[in-house]
């Protein structure tokens, strides 16, 4: 059981709509209060998902338990001088990239704040939301942000300093498993596969390797196990590698996570 009853939402884009359908999953006890500026948005909210629409964020802030701000980075400053009476002492889950807890205390007036990292897998509830919080959020704040992160798929609470390592290795690197997976799809389409057919093998694969992960085998160890000597898997290796496979992954991660810290504020 959850101690929340209303949970808002500000701002109901992708992210927003996804954590809507996530917590109406997984906590379907809760109701939900949403507002965007833009009145597709709203009567999607509406007339697509039946959820309650607040006529502006404040309204949202007043009545909920708890809100989440997916508005955009950009728009915050006006966002916060808008909302701050409204703001001031409630708890609030930031999603805003690249804006530090701190800078969302001080802008809307409460130390109530949490600060999630999801990815685009939260739509199908699967994803791993990095979250911190304010030095002064309290006990059950905590609590109530937590389940509401697991509600996306699982949550990792990190220190704030590790957000933008967060988005390195998960955020943006979603991407970089996604072009992982095209890449093999179109060696599938050299070696013999129309795309589609490539395609569906290589995500069978991604998922069958994901699953063979998930109880902490380190990927070497199950690595080793399909790599026979002097076989076809160790020549694909040997390829990866001598392309500087390994290397241009974790510069891709490391510069995601450089781009993160530099958009800190």
């Amino acid at each position: 059981m959850t101690n929340m009853k209303r949970i808002g939402i500000i701002g109901f884009g992708i992210m927003g709509e996804a954590f809507a359908t996530g917590f109406l999953r997984r906590l379907p006890e809760l109701s939900l209060l949403v507002h965007d500026a833009k009145q597709d948005r709203r009567d999607a909210a509406a007339r697509t998902r039946g959820l309650s629409v607040a006529a502006s964020a404040a309204e949202v802030l007043q009545g909920s338990d708890l809100t989440v701000l997916s508005v955009k980075p950009q728009d915050f400053a006006a966002f916060a001088a808008e909302v701050k009476g409204a703001a001031r002492g409630k708890a609030v889950i930031s999603i805003l990239a690249g804006r530090k807890i701190q800078s969302v205390s001080d802008s809307l007036g409460t130390d109530q704040v949490a600060r999630f990292m999801p990815t685009l897998a939260a739509v199908k509830g699967a994803s791993m939301v990095g979250v911190s919080f304010h030095a002064d959020a309290g006990a059950r704040m905590r609590e109530d942000a937590l389940q509401l992160a697991g509600a996306l798929g699982a949550a990792l609470e990190i220190p704030e300093k590790l957000m933008s390592a967060m988005t390195g290795v998960s955020g943006s690197g979603l991407a970089f498993v996604f072009q992982f997976v095209h890449a093999m799809a179109q060696g599938g389409v050299a070696a013999g596969f129309d795309y589609r057919t490539a395609l569906a093998v290589a995500v069978a694969g991604l998922e069958g390797a994901a699953s063979l992960l998930k109880d902490g085998t380190h990927p070497m160890e199950l690595a080793s196990r399909v790599t026979s000597p002097a076989g076809t898997t160790i020549q694909g290796v040997r390829a990866l590698e001598k392309a500087g496979f390994t290397a241009a992954v974790m510069e891709a991660v490391e510069a995601a996570a450089r781009k993160a810290a530099d958009f800190e504020g």
